[in-house]
Formats: C-alpha cells, structure tokens, sequence
C-alpha cells in the first residue's frame, strides 16, 4: 500500500499535469491565432470556432482540476 506521501505526491502530479493541459490549449489557441494575425488570413468565423473550442476545453479542464483539487484538499488536510 502506498504512504500517504506517496499518494500526496501522485495526486499533486496529477493536479500539476491538468494545468499543463489548460496552459498548452491556451497556448495552441494564441499561437494559431497570432499566426492567422502575421498571415493576414482573418476571416473572423474561424477564429471565433477555434477560439471557442479552446475556452471549451479550458472549461472542461478547469472544472477537472478544481474536482481534483477539492479532493487533494479533503483528502490530505490535516
């Protein structure tokens, strides 16, 4: 059975990589826009449905890690 130290490490690993999710599609969304900018190739629905895919998954991945995260804390106050 694992310590609870380890199970605090893994749940705090866990939390970390869903953040890095929400930062990299962030990211993704920023940069195809700032490429459409350089490009000159704006044609406003495209970037609007790129765009808001990508807050949808922010959304989603948001509301993962706050689940997760309130479960970090109930689980491992002290």
């Amino acid at each position: 059975m694992e310590s609870d130290r380890e199970l605090i490490l893994d749940d705090a690993a866990s939390i970390r990589e869903a953040m890095r999710r929400m930062v990299r599609c962030a990211s993704e969304a920023t940069e195809s826009l700032g490429r459409r900018l350089e490009a000159g190739t704006l044609d406003g629905r495209t970037e609007a449905e790129e765009l808001r895919e990508a807050l949808e998954r922010v959304q989603a991945l948001s509301l993962e890690v706050s689940e997760e995260l309130d479960a970090y804390q109930d689980g491992h106050a002290r």
